[in-house]
Formats: structure tokens, sequence, C-alpha cells
């Protein structure tokens, strides 16, 4: 839920549409993915507010923000907190699931895009449809305050296996400073480069040929994911990208 890919504008709160959202849900094993379950955590400190484990069995919520959560802070937006942090949890598990999946969507902005339709829509599917642009306007400036606290709150305590494609993919200043934080922590994403800088996609050789491909780390689909040495998240068997290297 990174705030740099989060802006208050008109265009931000639409560019996705229904049918982008559900075609990359929908395709091949991600709706699989999409169906598993997962554990929520709210005892780290998470600079974008959310986020996913690297296997996306954990789902993190930034503990002082989940706490603003329900102490009721956020009122203003309608909703209660439960349904609050449920939306937040959409959005997550959407976003990773659509970067993960066999679908034709791989790099981060894209996924992020609808991952923010997806938080939208169940945000309009409690409050009604009738003047839904508004609703989640309010919803947005409402809960945009917590977020850039969060974005700005000393780093103490990140997860180890936290997915860092929402800091790496087109880093502002303060995403810098938090990776900077992160690899003198620990964090093991954080070191590594986003699929958007590397060309990730189809090419001539496959990741499961490459000396980057890690299924030590992760390992899951049959074979199908892993994890890697040098990009973000985990990568297909049969992808490739710039940084490929024989084995």
């Amino acid at each position: 839920m990174s705030i740099g890919h989060r802006a208050l504008t008109d265009e931000e709160l639409t560019e996705s549409s229904i049918g982008e959202l559900y075609s990359a849900l929908g395709a091949k094993d991600t709706p699989f993915l999409f169906e598993k379950s997962y554990k929520v955590d709210t005892d780290h400190d998470i600079p974008s507010g959310g986020g996913n484990s690297l296997d996306r069995k954990i789902k993190y919520i930034d503990r002082v923000l989940y706490q603003e959560v329900m102490d009721d802070q956020f009122k203003a937006t309608d909703l209660t907190p439960e349904q609050i942090i449920e939306r937040w949890l959409d959005h997550e598990h959407s976003e990773k699931c659509v970067a993960d999946g066999d679908n034709g969507v791989d790099d981060y902005l894209p996924c992020h895009r609808r991952a923010l339709r997806k938080e939208h829509g169940g945000v309009i599917a409690i409050l009604g449809p009738k003047n839904a642009a508004a609703k989640i306007k309010k919803y947005e400036e409402t809960i945009w305050p917590g977020l850039v606290r969060c974005y700005h709150r000393e780093i103490k305590n990140p997860p180890k296996d936290l997915w860092c494609a929402p800091l790496l993919d087109q880093p502002s200043e303060r995403d810098q400073e938090i990776l900077d934080i992160f690899r003198k922590m620990g964090v093991i994403d954080a070191s590594k480069r986003p699929k958007y800088s590397v060309h990730y996609g189809f090419g001539p050789k496959n990741c499961d040929q490459c000396a980057g491909w890690n299924p030590e780390l992760v390992s899951q689909e049959r074979g199908e994911l892993a994890g890697c040495h040098r990009v973000t998240g985990l990568v297909r068997a049969d992808r490739h990208c710039d940084v490929w290297r024989e084995k």
C-alpha cells in the first residue's frame, strides 16, 4: 500500500477497471493462489502500512497503524475498524497474487492499481454504489494522514521476509532510506532488483535455468514459482530477465 503509488487524484482512484482486475485474478493459476488462506501479523513495522511475506502466507499490517484503526481514528470513512482492516487485506492479497500468478501482469505498479480497485470495490460494497466516487475520495482522505505517519515513523522491527516491491519500483528518496534500513536489519528482499527495471517477462532463457533461481528460499506450485537471488519477490520458471545468468 505504498503511499508513493497512492496519490489522491481522480486518475489514480479510477486507473484500473473491474475488467482488468478480474482478468488478472482469473488467469491460469492466479485464482488458486488467491483462494489460499493466510495469517495476519500486526506485530511489525511496515512503512507502507500493509505488506506481504515473500510466500504470501502472511499479510502484515503495521503495528501502530493497526492500533490507530482499532482505536477508531478513521471513523470518518463510515467503515468499522474491522472493515477497514479487511479492505487493506483485500488489497495486499490481491496485489501479491496478481504479481505471482501466471497472468499478463508481472510488474508491481499494475498489480498495485488492480489491488487498489479491489480495495475500493470492497468499500463501495459496504457503503453502497450511490455517489461512489465521493465515498472513495472521503475514504482515501481519511486514511491518508495515518498512512503518511506510518511511512515516516521510525523503523524498529521489520519482518525479514517482507516483499519489498512497493519500495523498489520507482523509489522515492524516503523509499531509498527505508530500503537502506531494511538491508541493515536483514530484510531479504530489500537488496534485490525490481522486475520492471530488469524487464522481467518472457525471453530466450527460463528462470529455472538461471543461477538466480532460488527454490531454497521459496518453492511453490510444483516448482513453477521460486525465490530469486537477484529479483524481488517470486519468479516463474518460464520467465526471463536482463540479469539472467547460466547456472
